[in-house]
């Protein structure tokens, strides 16, 4: 029992000696720049020799014009007139195939030639339907003169006249068939039958698809080549339902591309409905400048950015902000080399470079910083982070 009370005794006394300790530390007086550290997170200063190192310049935010832009996304495409499919209704072998993807092409340069019994048939069923319409066109002449000299029936004549009738229909028949195929007629008549199809380009540009090589047994109907015609690019675009109501015909399109370069086009076509699923509006642009164009690979995913008017805000140089995504930052001064961080909304860009900027903080008139604002905030930065033991 007594070694029980003296425990108890020690343990009361260490607590006591430890709630005085605590009083005293608690008393001591805190420095400023520890009280400052804990509350001014979003504040800095610096020293002379840090102010000239980083090269900051002190400006002010300006009243300018920026732009409103609404914000797409697309595709380069190209009209229907410039995307050839090249087929054949009939089958047969490849004889021959000059063509690559990315090859340059003329219209009418022979890409290929099919050789088909088809084909081989359908040019001879022409030839004997062309002489046999040769000979009925003979005969029809004959009746019509038997009926007017009253000797031939005229019921020889009306059956000489469907004859004719009939058979210069399947010779018609047959060379639009041929026609289909890159022969014509007059050419069959004059040189006789020729054993393959002439696969041609039918436009100017550049072979984008070929699934054909020496040999290859095609189906009727099979694409075996495209082709397409770089002359006119232009691009498909589509907005939000809330953005619709803004979007004109002739307003400027600013395309960004994948790498970062910037093509200057124009709204050229407005969609009438939106998407079912998607509440989307379709958007048809044309690029200005040839060269630009020239630029673009079609089918290739682009951002754009639409021009739907102008409005007066506060501006600041680039350089001004620290950016973090769609907001940032900008250092105003409050006193020498004092700065106090601002968190900021990133908008529009005016037509003098400068970047769009709105807060809370009244910003007209006030100094803050417009060059080295990324070297502060790194200094805030490194100075924020905990020491080591």
């Amino acid at each position: 029992m007594n070694i029980l009370s003296k425990s108890i005794h020690a343990a009361a006394g260490t607590l006591l000696y430890f709630l005085l300790f605590s009083c005293q530390t608690t008393n001591e007086p805190i420095s400023e720049e520890a009280v400052a550290d804990s509350v001014s997170v979003d504040k800095i200063t610096l020293t002379d020799a840090q102010y000239k190192s980083i090269g900051i310049e002190i400006g002010s935010a300006k009243s300018e014009s920026v732009r409103t832009e609404v914000k797409a996304n697309g595709r380069v495409d190209l009209p229907p007139e410039n995307r050839a499919t090249i087929s054949l209704p009939i089958g047969g072998k490849i004889r021959y195939v000059k063509a690559l993807p990315g090859q340059r092409v003329r219209k009418g340069e022979l890409l290929a030639t099919l050789e088909s019994f088809e084909f081989i048939q359908l040019q001879q069923d022409f030839l004997q339907n062309t002489s046999q319409l040769i000979y009925l066109e003979k005969e029809l002449e004959r009746q019509r003169t038997l009926t007017n000299e009253n000797v031939g029936a005229r019921k020889q004549l009306e059956q000489a006249q469907a004859n004719y009738a009939s058979t210069k229909a399947q010779v018609q028949s047959l060379e639009a068939k041929l026609r289909i195929l890159g022969l014509s007629g007059e050419t069959l008549l004059k040189n006789g039958i020729v054993p393959a199809a002439r696969i041609v380009s039918p436009v100017n540009g550049y072979i984008t698809v070929a699934t054909i090589n020496l040999g290859k047994e095609t189906t009727p109907g099979e694409v075996l080549l495209e082709v397409i015609d770089k002359s006119h690019m232009h691009v498909e675009l589509t907005v939000f339902e809330q953005d619709a109501p803004f979007i004109k015909e002739g307003q400027r399109v600013r395309i960004v591309q994948p790498q970062g370069e910037s093509v200057d086009a124009s709204v050229y076509l407005v969609g009438k409905m939106l998407e079912g699923n998607t509440r989307m509006l379709n958007i048809h642009a044309h690029v200005r400048d040839e060269k630009q164009e020239a630029q673009l690979v079609p089918g290739g995913y682009v951002n754009a950015f639409i021009e739907t008017g102008n409005r007066m805000v506060l501006t600041v140089p680039t350089e001004a902000v620290v950016r973090k995504g769609a907001t940032g930052y900008v250092y105003i001064q409050e006193e020498n080399l004092t700065f106090r961080r601002i968190p900021v909304k990133i908008g529009g860009t005016s037509e003098t470079g400068n970047i769009e900027v709105s807060t809370s903080v009244p910003l007209a008139g006030v100094s803050l910083v417009t060059k080295g604002a990324f070297l502060v905030d790194a200094e805030l930065a490194k100075r924020s982070e905990p020491e080591e033991e």
